[in-house]
Parts: C-alpha cells; sequence; structure tokens
C-alpha cells in the first residue's frame, strides 16, 4: 500500500548469468563476479555455483580457463569472484564466456583500448571565457573525467564526469578555467589571502572502450537496476568492459595565469 507503483510480475528469463567487471590492462591479474539468475530472489549463498568461467584472447588464441573464489564482503553477504592471473594487452579484443554443465552460457567480448597519452592544445582566452583543450591520445572514450587545483589556499575538485568531445587523434576534454577556478578565489578572499598561486593542474580520467556509454550520459543506478538497459552480455545480464585510469598534470602558462587573476611566484 506504502507504493507509488504497481508491483509488476516478474519477467522469468532463459539466460543463466549475470556477469559484472573491468578488463584492466595494467593490472597483473583479472576479475569478475558472475551472479546466477533463479526463479527466486535470494542472497547468494556461500556453496559453488554450476558455473565454468574462460577467456580467449581473440587476437593472440590465447584461452585461458579462470578460478572461482567465494568472497564475504563487510556486510556479511557472499559473491562468486571469478579471476585468472594474467595481464590483458593493450588494443587487444578478450572474449569472456560463462558456461554451465549443461552447455548453457553468457558471453561478451570488449576491446582493451589503446595506451593514451594526454596532449595541451592551443588555449584560447575570449573575452570571458579561459579555456584549455586536452587531446588523450588514441583513447576511444573516457569516463570519471575530474580536475584538481592545487593552489596555496587547498586543492579544489572539479568533476567534468563524461563530458568530452571526439576528436581526430582520440577523445578532447576542454578545460573551462575561468569556471573552475571561480571557487578558488573565493576562498582566498574568505581568508584574506590577496596573492594567490596555483601550483599545477591534475587531471584524472578512466581510458575505456567504447561500450561505456550509459543511457543519458549518466551513470544512474536507478536507471540500472532494469535488466539490460545497460548491458553488453549476449544471452545474459550485466557489463563486462575494459579500461584503465591513468592522469595528466600540467602548470598552464603565464599568459593563462596572468587573465585568472594568479600571482605568478
Amino acid at each position: 500500500m506504502g507504493c507509488e507503483e504497481e508491483i509488476t510480475q516478474v519477467e522469468l528469463t532463459d539466460n543463466a548469468f549475470s556477469i559484472y567487471g573491468v578488463i584492466n590492462p595494467l593490472e597483473s591479474s583479472q576479475a569478475v563476479r558472475v551472479y546466477k539468475i533463479d526463479r527466486l530472489l535470494e542472497l547468494t549463498r556461500p556453496e559453488p555455483i554450476d558455473a565454468r568461467v574462460q577467456s580467449t584472447d581473440l587476437d593472440s588464441g590465447t584461452m585461458i580457463t579462470w578460478q572461482d573464489s567465494l568472497v564475504q564482503f563487510q556486510n556479511g553477504t557472499y559473491g562468486h569472484i571469478y579471476w585468472a592471473p594474467f595481464q590483458a594487452q593493450h588494443n587487444h579484443r578478450y572474449r569472456l564466456e560463462v558456461i554451465r554443465s549443461d552447455g548453457v552460457k553468457a558471453e561478451v567480448v570488449t576491446h582493451v583500448p589503446p595506451f593514451s597519452i594526454a596532449e595541451l592544445q592551443e588555449h584560447e582566452i575570449n573575452g570571458y571565457f579561459v579555456t584549455q583543450p586536452v587531446l588523450w591520445r588514441d583513447a576511444p572514450h573516457l569516463i570519471n573525467i575530474t580536475l584538481r587545483y592545487f593552489t596555496n589556499v587547498g586543492v579544489f575538485v572539479v568533476k567534468y564526469h563524461l563530458d568530452q568531445t571526439k576528436e581526430v587523434g582520440g577523445q578532447g576534454v576542454t578545460v573551462n578555467f575561468r569556471d573552475d577556478t571561480r571557487r578558488v578565489f573565493q576562498t582566498a578572499i574568505f581568508y584574506g589571502v590577496s596573492e594567490v598561486i596555483l601550483y599545477n593542474v591534475k587531471m584524472d580520467v578512466v581510458v575505456t572502450d567504447e561500450n561505456w556509454d550509459p543511457p543519458g550520459g549518466v551513470f544512474d543506478a536507478d536507471v540500472f537496476s532494469e535488466p539490460g538497459t545497460f548491458s553488453n552480455v549476449v544471452d545474459g545480464f550485466g557489463f563486462v568492459g575494459s579500461g584503465y585510469p591513468t592522469d595528466f598534470v600540467w602548470v598552464p602558462n603565464d599568459e593563462i595565469l596572468e587573465e585568472l587573476g594568479f600571482s605568478i611566484p
């Protein structure tokens, strides 16, 4: 009676598994979480499941069988984490298969993104706007884009989330210095600091494959709760992508610093 929406009957499926994980080329081992799809909603029990997990490097042909590891989390629940000790290769495609003893399986293919480095492009000063384009060379897609401004009045974090553009040679992020640093000067005024110094700027990103494109451009848990809404698993549910974290640190040139009002040491 307390629900605003009618609870509909659960739609049954012939799919056997849901899979979630990330293939990270910077790690020496890989892991995914596997859920068995049941007719009833139950917590995972501390017992084996009927599943065999294997991966195939589609570029080299190497196949690896993964190991099951039953993990108990801090809240007391259990999960099946399958893992394998290997380092994924940049720009290789991997097929991950979860197979039941009767042959029913779920599978997913993911393309590990190339190694990417950031390059500063020509900055622009146009009235109010002071912008600095940054090109992530050869990156197919970026997520979790975050800027950190290190100053003598503190560290200021600005979330860019998925804000990027497809450019020739990679993905571009346009840094809006004026908007980003407004809070820096507000803080300086509050504490009575007259000479504000910007030591450097750090951009953190996660370089991913092109499948990391959520509906509406936002990672919304309420949207993802609907099975299949954000999924790349064939004959199953879930999402297995490829990606790795990286960062870029630089000091804006004197022209930008003067325009913004920073003191130059």
